[in-house]
């Protein structure tokens, strides 16, 4: 996806350093700052799977640790010319403990002066100080990409772009899913997507109900088992999924979201059947998955259409309520299962 800079960003960030390495084309020396490792490490994985073989990792790549590394043998390295190959790779993590005096900070802005073409220097440091060398020195060959942490906005983006960069398709409520089950870690959530990937097989595109089963898991009861016990009007399961999905920290927020579109699902699956569309049909419009559509179709069934109606405006005073007072969740989502269950009833008189 398009990373948007915001104001305060000076620097190149990670999509404008994917731009850079069409053609295969590195710059002799890089420094990556900011607090999202999974940017810069993603961009050191593509740096040297693309100037590396297999074959010359062994004699051209050299990973060090700036606290447990000595700034002459670093810059001895990156003076070094490469074996059997074009290009020489030096990754230093943890730059910034690299430097702990004047003379290291002058031996690394004398290589970065006049910098081996055929090295690849990398430099990683969460928060540089521009003002002294050599990060002034780096600073003006323009060698500076900026990875900083997603806001909580933009990573659902993210994640339907990762998704269709794997040749992945995914509902916009499945990453608003994942992100509530995992957070903004990108690294935690890539770990989840391929974890989702292997449960799909050849099916591409992913379900808010495929995150439930392989994210959601984990967790003990998810939205999606809530949901299913409503549609089934099973008010004993209903509460004690309610119970034990609040005592481990399930958002009533995300709950209400996804309730909502469930009640909008079967509604639009009960007017289509209403009017003669066959099955094929009604999950091509919902893009429901074949393997859950029986739930939705009996939902659809069991409810009629002025409780799917009332249901709206429960869930909505449900939301009113949980963003205006500061109610007890498990008895604010109590009480709306009550309320779906019977009759769709109002409980905008329910006292939280």
């Amino acid at each position: 996806m398009a990373l948007l800079k915001s104001k305060k960003e000076k620097y190149p960030n990670y999509d404008d350093f994917l731009e850079s390495t069409h053609g295969k084309k590195y710059a002799p020396l890089y420094l990556f700052i900011g607090e999202e490792d999974f940017f810069s490490e993603e961009c050191v994985d593509r740096l040297v799977r693309d100037l590396l073989t297999e074959d010359t990792k062994a004699f051209n790549l050299d990973v060090v640790y700036g606290s447990k590394a000595d700034a002459s043998q670093v810059m001895a390295h990156a003076a070094s010319f490469p074996m059997m190959s074009d290009r020489r790779v030096v990754v230093i993590r943890e730059f910034d403990k690299l430097l702990s005096g004047d003379a290291e900070k002058e031996l690394v802005s004398s290589y970065v002066a006049r910098p081996l073409e055929s090295t690849c220097l990398v430099l990683l440091a969460e928060k540089p100080d521009f003002r002294t060398k050599p990060y002034n020195d780096l600073k003006k060959i323009g060698a500076v990409y900026s990875f900083n942490r997603l806001y909580d906005n933009q990573v659902p983006g993210w994640i339907a772009a990762r998704c269709k960069s794997l040749e992945r398709e995914i509902d916009l409520e499945a990453c608003r899913l994942m992100q509530a089950y995992i957070g903004n870690s990108l690294r935690a959530i890539q770990n989840e997507l391929e974890k989702l990937f292997t449960y799909l097989g050849e099916r591409k595109r992913v379900t808010p109900e495929d995150v439930a089963d392989v994210v959601g898991v984990s967790r003990g009861y998810t939205v999606f088992d809530l949901q299913n016990a409503i549609g089934k009007k099973n008010m004993s399961e209903a509460l004690r999924i309610v119970k034990r999905m609040t005592e481990t920290g399930e958002a009533p927020q995300l709950s209400i979201v996804m309730l909502t579109r469930y009640f909008h699902l079967i509604w639009k699956v009960q007017d289509m059947l209403r009017q003669g569309a066959s099955e094929p049909e009604v999950i091509a419009a919902t893009r429901i998955s074949p393997y859950y559509f029986k739930d939705y179709a009996e939902a659809a069934r069991r409810y009629s259409s002025a409780q799917i109606e009332n249901s709206f405006g429960v869930l909505l005073q449900a939301d009113v309520q949980l963003k205006s007072t500061s109610p007890d969740p498990t008895h604010l989502m109590e009480m709306l299962v009550y309320s779906l269950i019977h009759e769709s009833r109002s409980i905008g008189m329910i006292s939280v």
